[in-house]
């Protein structure tokens, strides 16, 4: 298994008050608080709610490709334009903020984030070290892909990468994520690689507040039934757990 790495004094994560425990799951309490794009509060929950759902999302820093040059994730908005590797420049359609602090965060493995080092997918892939959320997943394509899957690039949730040399996970006491979305799932330039925006599923919409989900669903009202969350598709054949393992060792 590969080492912890402590980024509890790292600059890129988000700090803040220690949250109020939730008593029904102890040792993974803590509070999250959910963001609009303008940083305002929109609801909170304890981890006790969500602790089986990790949204797939950026965190502070990572850099984004539009056609203006590179922006930081957290600057982006509603409306910004995007470049993605299918569908060239696309516009935001929305953007949400999620923060995870407290004590609670530290117990709770899979709400950790997990750090991809620079080039540990490849020649500057990523071109510097890439932070995301364990469920957010990354473009491969190499070899192997073919050769297993028949599909020369696939999505691969980041924490099936652990095992690779430079991923790992990160033990923190606050980290904020960061997600938007487009009119399709798109797979896009961030930190100099490939990996996805947001995907509205059944889990990942989970991962959101009450208000947040609303906002989608007033913009894509389709995605509240299940033939509207099936039309919204993924961009590429997402790998498994076991089958992620076949890249990797």
């Amino acid at each position: 298994m590969a080492d912890k790495v402590d980024m509890l004094h790292s600059a890129s994560l988000v700090s803040g008050q220690v949250s109020a425990p939730c008593d029904a799951c102890e040792p993974e309490s803590g509070m999250v608080s959910f963001l609009n794009a303008a940083g305002k509060v929109t609801g909170t929950a304890n981890l006790c709610e969500i602790e089986h759902v990790v949204t797939p999302c950026f965190t502070p820093g990572t850099l984004i490709a539009t056609p203006a040059g590179e922006r930081k994730v957290e600057d982006l908005a509603v409306g910004d334009r995007v470049i993605t590797r299918d569908n060239g420049i696309q516009g935001i359609r929305w953007v949400g903020n999620r923060r995870i602090e407290g004590q609670g965060l530290q117990h709770a493995e899979h709400l950790q984030p997990i750090l991809i080092r620079e080039g540990a997918l490849g020649d500057d892939l990523p071109e510097r070290d890439m932070m995301v959320s364990p469920n957010h997943r990354v473009l491969v394509a190499n070899d192997k892909t073919a050769l297993y899957f028949e599909d020369r690039e696939v999505l691969v949730a980041a924490k099936h990468l652990i095992g690779l040399t430079g991923v790992d996970a990160v033990r923190t006491s606050a980290v904020s994520y960061i997600h938007f979305m487009f009119d399709q799932h798109e797979v896009v330039l961030s930190d100099g690689a490939w990996t996805e925006s947001f995907q509205p599923g059944d889990q990942s919409l989970r991962g959101l507040d009450n208000a947040q989900r609303n906002e989608i669903y007033e913009l894509f009202p389709d995605l509240k039934s299940e033939q509207g969350l099936a039309a919204y598709s993924s961009a590429r054949r997402s790998l498994r757990g076991h089958e992620a393992r076949l890249l990797i060792h």
